[in-house]
């Protein structure tokens, strides 16, 4: 029964965490999508400075008519020549006009993407933010793996600086060296209690195979006298499911920005159900 009562304050727990976000952690999610921003600020830009350009040349082009009348119009009766004008007509300069509209165009598109980035962020139900993993979800956070950056992207200096600043001196880690960090962690969690004879560890999460199978391969590799199973994934299979009451420990494998947060929920309550030691989670 305490068990029972343990993993559903964990659960209330964790729905309860979800309700608050990490500010400084939507910054980035912004920023890493500065070429959105870009795009979005030049074409609206171009878009409102046109837009303006032409209508300012249109209405001067009214002007000037309404002008060419009044200069054409022959005065009233008892009206000196001083009182049958109207008031000066000012012409506005198209090209001031539109770079005025081209700078609110920019600002405009700058704050659309970042509106859409700030609804995703919190209405995707994905999982973002990091820092308080093991109270949000009641398991513990092994490692944090760099996604791989051989590819080469435009102006990818601008993506390694935004890196920079959100992981700080962690940044600065080969990702080869931050698996062995995660495999050490992992390995820390098998013996963690020497009552608990765990030989075998089933690998598993709700992402694709191929996002996670170099991850998979090396702590393998690095954790020799453990036998790992292949990566699977139980919330979507139920062979997989099946296998996993055949394992003594779980070590669930997420990606930021893609696993649901509802599935790793559902993961870990898969897994206590059928007894099995959740070791915890690395995310890449």
């Amino acid at each position: 029964m305490s068990q029972d009562y343990e993993r559903r304050f964990l659960l209330v727990e964790g729905y309860q965490e979800v309700s608050e976000i990490n500010l400084i952690d939507l910054l980035f999610y912004c920023l890493k999508r500065w070429r959105w921003i870009v795009v979005c600020m030049i074409f609206l830009a171009v878009a409102t400075g046109v837009y303006k350009y032409q209508a300012t040349l249109a209405e001067n082009q009214v002007k000037k008519e309404q002008q060419l009348k009044q200069s054409l119009a022959e005065p009233v009766e008892g009206e000196t020549g001083i009182e049958a004008e109207n008031e000066p007509i000012v012409f506005e300069d198209p090209v001031s006009s539109a770079v005025t509209f081209a700078i609110i165009g920019m600002i405009g598109g700058a704050c659309l993407v970042c509106l859409i980035c700030c609804m995703n962020y919190v209405m995707s139900g994905k999982l973002q933010d990091i820092s308080n993993f093991q109270q949000k979800f009641g398991m513990s956070l092994l490692g944090t793996i760099r996604r791989n950056g051989t590819k080469r992207r435009l102006f990818g200096f601008i993506d390694r600086w935004v890196c920079r600043l959100e992981e700080g001196p962690y940044a600065k880690i080969p990702r080869k060296e931050q698996i062995k960090i995660a495999a050490v962690n992992v390995q820390s969690a098998i013996y963690r209690n020497p009552e608990e004879k765990i030989k075998r560890v089933m690998m598993t999460g709700s992402v694709a195979e191929d996002d996670v199978i170099e991850i998979c391969e090396q702590l393998a590799e690095e954790i020799g006298e453990v036998a790992f199973s292949p990566y699977r994934q139980i919330v979507f299979h139920a062979a997989a499911l099946k296998k996993l009451e055949y394992y003594e420990g779980v070590l669930f494998i997420e990606k930021r920005g893609e696993s649901y947060e509802r599935l790793i929920r559902q993961e870990r309550e898969l897994a206590l159900d059928r007894r099995v030691k959740v070791l915890g989670v690395i995310i890449c």
